[in-house]
């Protein structure tokens, strides 16, 4: 399922993405992008990828600019942390210092803002695990395939 936002999301995305961007810096958090592009460019992904989810389970997405453990609340009230790749065989990656609290689960969306397509998750304790850990050029992380028995496609559970 390809789910793009459309103009006022779009807008609502920049416009939080330059937020959360100039506060986490001034926070002093480490911009831990994995490849080539800017961290702007990251941080929109990023919140265009967490609003896309939101839409696509009907909840309202965390417009907030503070760096947090959790990107939202399902409407069950489960947790979850939205990781976002351009690439279409990427991996659900999650830092080395993530711990099983900080979420119940992380979702992989594929693409670039503003257009995603939601592919999986696999639980925290499954991801956190110590099974998945590799470096794909930028030191040590959880990295999972998408073709683990862990990582659950939503293809196969009956969304698209």
């Amino acid at each position: 399922m390809i789910i793009e936002l459309d103009e006022t999301e779009q807008v609502i995305a920049k416009h939080l993405a330059g937020r959360r961007h100039n506060n986490n810096r001034a926070r002093g958090v480490v911009d831990r992008q994995m490849g080539p592009q800017s961290s702007v460019a990251t941080d929109l992904n990023g919140i265009g990828a967490e609003m896309v989810f939101a839409k696509i389970f009907n909840v309202y997405p965390d417009l907030g600019d503070r760096p947090g453990k959790e990107d939202g609340t399902t409407a069950k009230g489960s947790t979850y942390d939205v990781k976002t790749t351009k690439y279409k065989n990427g991996r659900l990656l999650a830092v080395l210092n993530k711990r099983k609290e900080d979420c119940e689960f992380y979702v992989l969306m594929i693409g670039e803002f503003p257009r995603y397509t939601i592919t999986g998750y696999a639980s925290a304790k499954e991801l956190l695990s110590g099974k998945y850990i590799d470096d794909l050029g930028h030191g040590k992380g959880h990295a999972m395939k998408q073709t683990e028995p862990a990582f659950v496609r939503f293809k196969d559970i009956g969304i698209r």
